[in-house]
This record gives structure tokens, C-alpha cells and sequence, in this order.
């Protein structure tokens, strides 16, 4: 079963007051199967930056090692990048992707960071990206996550209440959708000291309380 073929996934991001809290559920599918129950969706590709993936695994994972390799450059060349420089460079390169094969890579993917204030950017397969946003999520499960984020999300919410919103907007999804589910809830937490994840224990917690 070829890696590339699995997929299925809900992320979300969540700027708050300090930071940006990124999370995701841990399924990987092949159409009805569930594949893999503890798949890992979300990256750090800096020191103060992470991406979350949706979409096809193996279009996400080569698109994560160019992230880390390309980032690392631009930090031995000049500077820590900022959030924004990130997101320029991965739509650039879903962008040339698009443009010189006219096959973009299957993936819809959140970018999340903290230069001098925490910024969350959603990229798309051609590399759309969106202006900076107080809220997103992508994925099989997104219609459901939003509907949960459109409802409870509060200008200068605390990264405490932003893990708990991105973790009950993924609950609501994989109450529904066959696709979103795993054992536990990945959630970072980006701020001006860099990224944390959260303990699964505590995210545990937080899920039993929903």
C-alpha cells in the first residue's frame, strides 16, 4: 500500500493573545481503511515556525523535507525567517508546481509562527495563500471545524482557551466524518519562545471534558 495513497485529516489553527495554537487528529485513511491511527500532521520547519498537513501523506512529506531544507538556508544566509517568508516560499513552490506541470500537489496545509507576533496563514494546493487569519482549518472534517470556530472564537482568546477551541473544533469533526479520527489530538503551541507541543495526556483531558 503505497504511502501516497493515504490521506484524510482535520486540521485547525488559532490565533490567540501571546501565540497560535495548531492542531490536528491523528488518522491516515486508504478510502474506507484506517490505515494508520497515530500519524504524526504536523511539523516544525523552524524555530519559531510549523505547518500542518492535509491531503495526500506523500505529496505533504516531500513538501515538509523542501520546507526544512529551504528554511535552513535562508537561516544561515541572513536570518531567523519571519512567518510571512515561510508562506511565501511554500506558495511559491506549490505555485511553480501548478504552473509548469498543471498537477498540483494534493494538499491544503496550515502555516503557523510567531516573528515579532503570532501570524497563521492557509496555503492552497496552487499556492493561494490566504492574508493573515484569526482562524482556520483544513481537511475533511474543515465544515464541521468551522462551524465550531465561527461559534466560540474570541478576539484575544489565551493559548489555554485556543487548545481547547482547536481541540473541541476537531471532536465535532470526528463525531461525523468517517476520515478524522485516531487516538489522541497533535496541538503546538507557538510563541515568541518557540514550540511547544502540548502532552497527549493533557489533550486527553481536555477531549474527556467535551
Amino acid at each position: 500500500m503505497d504511502k501516497q495513497h493515504k490521506k484524510g485529516t482535520t486540521t485547525v489553527g488559532v490565533m490567540c493573545n501571546g501565540g497560535v495554537v495548531l492542531a490536528a487528529d491523528q488518522l491516515a485513511t486508504l478510502g474506507d481503511f484506517k490505515f494508520n491511527k497515530d500519524t504524526k500532521k504536523i511539523f516544525a520547519i523552524s524555530d519559531n515556525i510549523a505547518m500542518t498537513t492535509a491531503g495526500v501523506v506523500g505529496d505533504n512529506q516531500a513538501i515538509v523535507r523542501l520546507m526544512l531544507a529551504q528554511l535552513e538556508l535562508l537561516k544561515l544566509e541572513s536570518s531567523q525567517p519571519t512567518v510571512l517568508s515561510a508562506a511565501t516560499l511554500l506558495s511559491n513552490i506549490l505555485s511553480d508546481k501548478f504552473q509548469y506541470s498543471y498537477l498540483p500537489y494534493q494538499l491544503f496545509d496550515l502555516l503557523g509562527g510567531f516573528d515579532t507576533e503570532p501570524r497563521l496563514y492557509s496555503i492552497d494546493p496552487v499556492g493561494g495563500y490566504s492574508i493573515e487569519t484569526k482562524y482556520a482549518s483544513t481537511g475533511s472534517g474543515m465544515t464541521l471545524a468551522y462551524a465550531v470556530l465561527d461559534k466560540e472564537y474570541k478576539p484575544g482568546i489565551s493559548t489555554a482557551d485556543g487548545v481547547k477551541l482547536a481541540v473541541q473544533s476537531i471532536v465535532s469533526a470526528r463525531e461525523r466524518v468517517s476520515s478524522v479520527g485516531g487516538d489522541n489530538i497533535t496541538v503546538f503551541i507557538i510563541t515568541k519562545d518557540g514550540i511547544n507541543e502540548v502532552p497527549p495526556v493533557e489533550v486527553k483531558a481536555i477531549i474527556d471534558k467535551i
